[in-house]
């Protein structure tokens, strides 16, 4: 009997142990910056970090990623966003910032958030990526991370919404512009399905009212 239940204690440590192993490996797999796509991009925008004839960066994950920036808005733009960034994941490529350029536009925080990174710890992370750029004297402009759509609106909204209100007002305190886009494309703590198809990433709709927002504030 005694045999047995030493046994069964065994399996059942062997197969704790083995769960355990399996969530650190799987907490591995969530780092953005062993990505392939990551490193790929990052590679190229360290080839690309001294070109002088840029003055603006937009910075962020894929719903960065995916504007045709310059194309939209009629101006030479870096477009530095990389698909499934983090705040940690940008903290790690700044060292790439083309240190010509006379501005950024940061939108970040979505992926950190629907990972299970607390919005404080995002927070924390957006304030250090804010300040690299402020002691280079490059002028910052935060927008605000989008809320997510319909599908899975419950999980992360809330937090979504408490970041953006710490960032605006850090922004308010610190005289940082803060450009809140979700009065257009979420006016009820919601995106809108008329710009998105996956309740995440936007459509071309939702781009070219974005560049009419930045214009409208003469950017």
């Amino acid at each position: 009997m005694k045999i047995k239940l030493l046994i069964t204690l065994f399996i059942g440590m062997f197969f704790v142990a083995c769960s355990a192993k399996n969530e650190v490996g799987k907490n591995e797999e969530w780092k953005i910056q062993n990505d392939p796509y990551y490193k790929h991009k990052v590679s190229q925008f360290e080839m690309l970090k001294d070109r002088n004839n840029i003055e603006i960066m937009m910075l962020g994950d894929s719903i960065t990623d995916e504007g045709e920036w310059s194309e939209l808005w009629g101006k030479v733009v870096q477009n530095r966003g990389i698909s499934g960034d983090t705040t940690s994941g940008i903290l790690d490529r700044l060292y790439t910032v083309n240190p010509n350029i006379k501005r950024v536009f940061i939108m970040i925080g979505v992926n950190d958030i629907m990972r299970g990174t607390s919005e404080d710890i995002v927070f924390e992370n957006y304030k250090k990526i804010i300040k690299f750029f402020k002691d280079k004297n490059i002028d910052v402009v935060i927008q605000s991370t989008l809320y997510i759509g319909e599908s899975r609106k419950q999980n992360f909204n809330p937090k979504i919404e408490k970041l953006n209100q710490n960032l605006e007002e850090f922004a308010k305190s610190n005289k940082i512009v803060f450009i809140n886009l979700n009065p257009i494309f979420a006016p009820q703590k919601t995106l809108l399905k008329n710009f998105t198809k996956d309740d995440l990433h936007l459509n071309a709709d939702a781009y070219k009212l974005w560049i009419e927002t930045l214009k409208k504030l003469k950017y």
